[in-house]
C-alpha cells in the first residue's frame, strides 16, 4: 500500500512520483467528485469548483487549517473541520458551577458532545443520507474556565471524496447539563465554508437520548430538499409538533395549542375563578400548551403555576440572560415599591389615598417615603423597614415621567389631551366621524335607543363657524368611541368595589393650525328604566370653575376608557394574543430550512415566553392588570368580545386600519397609496415609513423565492402553517369570509407584512411609552374610583366644597398607583440584548443567498433613513402634534434605542 500524501494542487496528482500512472488517472476521473478546499487550487482553476462568496460573523471563529490525505488504493477520504461556537452562562451559582467542573472531567473520560455531519445526497448502496465520521468538541476541559461570553471548540470530520454537500449537522450531548449552541462554521469543502445558525440549547442525553439536528443556512422549499434531507427535515418537524398528551417539562422543544384555561383559579375560591377564553361560548386565540393538570374544582381549569414557579415554554423560547437580569431588576424594584405603600395604607389609612398633587410628584423628587411617626412605629413592629428607606433610596424613587419633563401642567389643557390622541400611548382608536350623532350597533332592546346624546346645539359653538354638516363634509370632525366596548359591562364594573366606569364617547374639531380640539364628551351608563334620563350625559368645554372641575373628570373616564382598551384590546390581544397561534405554527408546520421561516425568526423572538408571563402575573384573575385597571374582572372578557365581534386579520396592516378609521383614503399617487385626512398625525405619519420598508422588503424576498402562484399553492409548509394559524390558532373565528387566501406571491406577502408589522412597529408604538406617558397618574388614569357627580348627588355637595380633593379621589389610591407605575415602568424598558428592526446577530450568516442577504441590508439602511428622518419630523415647528412649547418630540416609532426607558425604539419582535 502507497503512503498517504499531502495533495496541493492537481498537478501534483499527475506529476507524483509515488504514484503508477493508472492510480493518476483514476484520480484524474475521481477529480471532479473531491471537495477540496477552493484554496487548494490555482485561482484560475476555482471557476471549476462552483466558488461562492463566503461570509462570516464575528463571533464565528473560522479555521483556515485544511489536510487532505488520499491513500492509493482505497477510497480517498479527506478531513474537515469544524469551529463550534458555545455561548457561556455569564453567572452561574455553586451548584452550576460544580456541574460545569464535572461536566468538563468526564469529557476528558469521553462523556463528550459528538458530532456528524449529513449531506445533502443519499448514498447508493444503502439509500440512507451519507455521513461523515463522528467527530467529538475538542479540548472541552481545557477550555472550561475560559473567560469571554463565547468560546469556540473544534471538531474534525474524515469524509468521503464522494460525500458531497454538507446539509446538515447532527450533536448528541452526553455532558450532564444543556449548553447554548449559537452556530458551527465547517471549512474544506470546495464549495467554502459552510454556516450553520443554531441559537438552541441542546439537552444532554439523559433528558433527551436523541441527536438533535442543525440545518445548514441554505434555503430549500420543501419541493426542493435534497434527497439526503428529506427524512431529517420531516422528522424534526414531527418532534417539535408533539402528540398533544401528557405535561411539558422545562427542557421540552414542543409546540402545541390550548385554550387560555389557566387564568383562575377556583381552587384557591369562587372569586378567583374565570371563564375559559377560546371555544364557542367566548372565542379567543389559543396560546402554548403546558399540559399542567386540572384543578380540583373545576376539571375545565389548567392548576396555575404560580410566580415565582416557572411556567413552560420550548426551551428556546425562553428569555437569555441580559433579558432575565432586567426583569430581575424589575422584580426587585416592584417588592420594595409595592411593600413600602402596602405598610403605609396597612399602618395609616388616611394616607390611602393622595391628598394633594404634590405628593403624587414626590413620588418622582423624593420616592416612597414614610412619615417620621408611622416609621417610628414601623421600626418597632417591623425593624427592617427602617433598612428598606436607607438602602433602597434610588428604587422607592421614580423617574419622572417624560409627559411632564417639558411642562408639568400639559395634561390639563384641551389640546394635549387630544393630542395624545394622535400621539400618545394609543393613537390608534381616533376616527373620522361619518355619521351625527354617532350611533351605537348594541342591542336597542337592552341599551336603548342607539342614537348618541350628543345634539347639534352642543357642539356648534365650536366649530369656528362651520355646520356640523359642513364639518362633516370637509373631514373636521373626528371621534374616540368606547360606548360599545364598555357598556356591556358597565353595571358589572360599577357593582365591584372602589371601580366607577361609563361608556364614553368624545368629539374633536381639527382647527386650522392642524391640532385637535375636544368639544364634547358623553358619559353614557345603561339604562336603568327605559328612557332614563341619567344614562346619557353630555359635557361640553368649560365656561366656569364648576363645570372645568367636571370637565376635568369627564376627561379622566375617557383616559380611563383609552387605557382599558389600549391594555386589553390594542396591546395585548392584537399584538400579543393573536400573533402567538402564528408563532406556534411557524414551528410546527415550516422546517428551519424553510426561507419563510428564516425570514420570520427574528420576529418570533421571546413572544411566547412574556405571554406565558403575562398570564402567570399580568392578565390572570387578581393580577396586575385586573388590579390596576377600571373593568378588575372584566378584563379579558371585554378582551373577548372585541376579538370576538371586530378582530379582522385582513385590517390588522397599518394602511388599512387607517382606511376603516377614515383616517386615510386610497390614493395611488401618494408614496404609501394612501394621503391621510389629517396631515400631520405622528403615528400614521411615521408607521407609514416603517411599513413601507418592511413591505418591500418582504416583497423581494417572496418574489425571489415564489416566482409563480403555482409555487406559492404548491409549497406543503407553507399552506399548511398558514392553515394551521387560521384553522386551530384562530380556529372560533376560522370561518369569517375576511380571511386573506394564500394563492401567490402578492397575497404571502401582504400576510407576512402584516405579521411583521404587529411584531415590530406596532407593537412598539402600544408599548414603549407607557411609562414615559402615563407614568403620571393624572395624566392618564387607569382607574377610576367615582363617577362624575351631578346636581343632587349626595356627592355633589362635597364636590363643590373640595373639588381638588374629590378629582384625587377619583384617582387611584396610592397603592393602586405605585403598583401600577412599577408594572409599567417595567413594560416599558429595552433590555440590553434587544435586536431592533433592521438588526439581527446572524445579518451575513442566516441565509446562503447571498442576494437575499444584500436585499436584507438594503432594508436595514432603509430603517436608519426613517430613523433620520423621524428626527427631522420632531424639529419641524410646523407640525404641531410633535413639535413646539413644552411638546414632547414623537419617538415610537423610532427605530433604534439604548437599553432602559427611552420612549423608542422598535424591537424586532414582541419581546415585552
Amino acid at each position: 500500500m502507497a503512503a498517504p500524501i499531502e495533495i496541493l494542487s492537481t498537478s501534483l496528482i499527475q506529476k507524483s512520483p509515488l504514484l503508477p500512472s493508472s492510480t493518476s488517472r483514476m484520480l484524474r476521473g475521481v477529480q471532479s467528485k473531491l471537495c477540496f478546499s477552493p484554496a487548494l487550487f490555482p485561482l484560475r482553476q476555482r471557476s471549476l469548483c462552483g466558488v461562492r462568496r463566503v461570509v462570516t460573523t464575528p463571533t464565528a471563529a473560522v479555521v483556515t487549517e485544511r489536510v487532505v490525505k488520499v491513500a492509493a488504493e482505497k477510497p480517498v477520504s479527506f478531513k474537515v473541520r469544524a469551529a463550534v461556537t458555545v455561548r457561556k452562562k455569564k453567572k452561574e451559582d455553586f451548584k452550576a458551577k460544580i456541574a460545569r467542573q464535572l461536566d468538563a472531567f468526564s469529557d476528558k473520560l469521553g462523556r463528550n458532545i459528538v458530532l456528524e455531519l449529513v449531506s445533502t445526497e443519499i448514498d447508493p448502496r444503502s439509500q440512507r443520507p451519507k455521513t461523515s465520521k463522528q467527530a467529538v468538541l475538542r479540548d472541552w476541559f481545557e477550555k472550561k474556565n475560559a473567560k469571554g461570553e463565547r468560546v469556540v471548540y473544534i471538531a474534525e470530520f474524515m469524509v468521503d471524496s464522494s460525500f458531497g454537500t454538507p446539509g446538515a449537522i447532527t450533536v448528541l450531548n452526553r455532558h450532564q447539563r444543556e449548553f447554548f449552541l449559537e452556530s458551527i462554521v465547517v471549512e474544506g469543502f470546495a464549495c467554502g465554508a459552510v454556516h450553520f445558525s443554531c441559537y438552541s440549547w441542546v439537552q444532554p442525553t439523559r433528558i433527551h437520548p436523541n441527536q438533535r439536528v442543525f440545518f445548514s443556512n441554505k434555503p430549500y422549499l420543501p419541493s426542493e430538499t435534497p434527497p439526503g434531507l428529506k427524512e431529517l427535515r420531516g422528522r424534526e418537524l414531527k418532534e417539535l409538533r408533539g402528540d398533544g398528551t401528557g405535561e411539558r417539562k422545562l427542557t421540552d422543544r414542543i409546540y402545541e395549542y390550548a385554550t387560555y384555561n389557566d387564568l383562575g383559579n377556583p381552587d384557591k375560591g369562587i372569586e378567583y375563578a374565570r371563564p375559559v377564553l377560546g371555544g364557542e361560548k367566548i372565542p379567543y386565540p389559543r396560546r402554548c400548551r403546558t399540559g399542567r393538570p386540572p384543578t380540583n374544582t373545576d376539571t375545565h381549569a389548567e392548576s396555575r403555576a404560580e410566580d415565582p414557579l416557572p411556567i413552560y415554554v420550548p426551551r428556546d423560547e425562553a428569555f437569555e440572560e441580559a433579558k432575565q437580569e432586567m426583569l430581575s431588576a424589575g422584580a426587585l424594584k416592584a417588592l420594595l415599591r409595592n411593600l413600602v405603600p402596602s405598610l403605609v395604607a396597612s399602618f395609616s389609612p388616611e394616607s390611602h389615598d393622595f391628598k394633594a398633587f404634590h405628593d403624587i410628584d414626590n413620588l418622582f423628587k423624593e420616592g416612597l417615603r414614610l412619615k417620621q411617626t408611622l416609621q417610628d412605629q414601623l421600626f418597632h413592629k417591623i425593624p427592617f423597614v427602617s433598612k428598606i428607606e436607607e438602602s433602597s433610596e434610588g428604587l422607592l424613587r421614580y423617574d419622572t415621567p417624560d409627559i411632564i419633563t417639558k411642562d408639568k401642567f400639559a395634561w390639563l389643557r384641551d389640546d394635549e389631551f387630544a393630542r395624545q390622541a394622535l400621539a400618545g400611548i394609543n393613537p390608534v382608536n381616533i376616527e373620522r366621524l361619518q355619521v351625527f350623532p354617532p350611533v351605537s350597533k348594541l342591542d336597542p332592546t337592552i341599551y336603548g335607543p342607539p342614537e348618541s346624546a350628543i345634539k347639534e346645539e352642543h357642539i356648534t359653538g365650536h366649530l369656528n363657524g362651520m355646520s356640523v354638516q359642513q364639518a362633516l363634509e370637509e373631514n373636521k370632525l373626528f371621534i374616540l368611541d368606547f360606548h360599545d366596548v364598555y357598556l356591556p359591562f358597565v353595571d358589572r364594573i360599577n357593582a365591584q368595589d372602589g371601580r366607577k366606569a361609563y361608556g364614553t364617547r368624545t368629539l374633536f374639531f381639527l382647527t386650522p393650525l392642524g391640532t385637535l380640539k375636544p368639544i364634547a364628551i358623553e358619559l353614557c351608563l345603561p339604562p336603568a328604566t327605559p328612557g332614563c334620563s341619567r344614562a346619557k350625559r353630555v359635557l361640553t368645554p368649560p365656561t366656569d370653575a364648576t363645570s372645568n372641575w367636571l370637565w376635568q373628570l369627564a376627561k379622566a373616564h375617557v383616559c380611563s376608557n383609552d387605557a382599558g382598551v389600549h391594555q386589553l384590546v390594542n396591546h395585548w390581544l392584537r399584538t400579543h394574543a393573536c400573533m402567538e397561534p402564528f408563532i406556534i405554527a411557524a414551528h410546527r408546520q415550516l422546517s428551519d430550512m424553510h426561507p419563510i421561516f428564516k425570514l420570520l425568526k427574528p420576529h418570533m423572538r421571546y413572544t411566547l415566553e412574556i405571554n406565558a408571563l403575562a398570564r402567570q402575573i399580568l392578565i390572570n384573575g387578581d393580577g396586575v392588570i385586573e388590579s390596576g385597571f377600571t373593568p378588575g374582572s372584566c378584563c379579558m372578557e371585554i378582551s373577548a368580545s372585541f376579538y370576538r365581534d371586530h378582530w379582522r386579520f385582513d385590517q390588522e396592516g397599518l394602511p388599512a386600519d387607517l382606511i376603516r378609521r377614515g383616517m386615510a383614503i386610497e390614493d395611488p399617487s401618494q408614496p404609501h397609496g394612501l394621503k391621510l385626512v389629517m396631515e400631520d398625525y405622528p403615528y400614521a405619519n411615521d408607521g407609514l415609513l416603517l411599513w413601507s420598508a418592511i413591505q418591500s422588503w418582504v416583497r423581494t424576498y417572496v418574489e425571489a423565492c415564489y416566482p409563480t402562484p403555482h409555487v406559492v399553492q404548491a409549497d406543503s409548509e407553507l399552506q399548511a402553517w398558514y392553515a394551521e394559524a387560521v384553522r386551530v390558532g384562530h380556529a372560533d373565528r376560522s370561518d369569517a369570509d375576511w380571511w386573506p387566501r394564500l394563492g401567490s406571491p402578492a397575497d404571502l406577502s401582504s400576510i407576512l407584512t402584516t405579521l411583521l408589522w404587529l411584531a415590530s412597529a406596532q407593537h412598539a408604538a402600544l408599548n414603549f411609552g407607557q411609562y414615559p406617558l402615563g407614568g403620571y397618574v393624572p395624566n392618564r388614569p387607569p382607574l377610576m374610583r367615582r363617577l362624575v357627580p351631578a346636581e343632587g348627588d349626595p356627592e355633589y355637595e362635597s364636590f363643590v366644597a373640595d373639588p381638588h380633593r374629590f378629582f384625587l379621589s377619583a384617582l387611584p389610591s396610592l397603592t393602586q398607583a405605585t403598583t401600577f407605575m412599577t408594572v409599567i415602568d417595567t413594560l416599558s424598558t429595552h433590555s440590553a440584548d434587544e435586536e431592533y428592526l433592521g438588526e439581527r446577530g446572524d445579518s451575513y450568516t442566516w441565509t446562503e443567498d447571498t442576494a437575499m442577504v444584500d436585499a436584507w441590508h438594503a432594508f436595514a439602511a432603509e430603517v436608519r433613513r426613517a430613523d433620520q428622518e423621524i428626527a427631522r419630523r420632531n424639529a419641524d415647528p410646523a407640525r404641531r402634534n410633535r413639535c413646539g412649547a413644552g411638546v414632547l418630540p414623537y419617538e415610537l416609532m423610532a427605530p433604534s434605542s439604548p437599553p432602559g426607558i427611552t420612549c423608542r425604539g422598535v424591537p424586532n419582535s414582541v419581546t415585552i
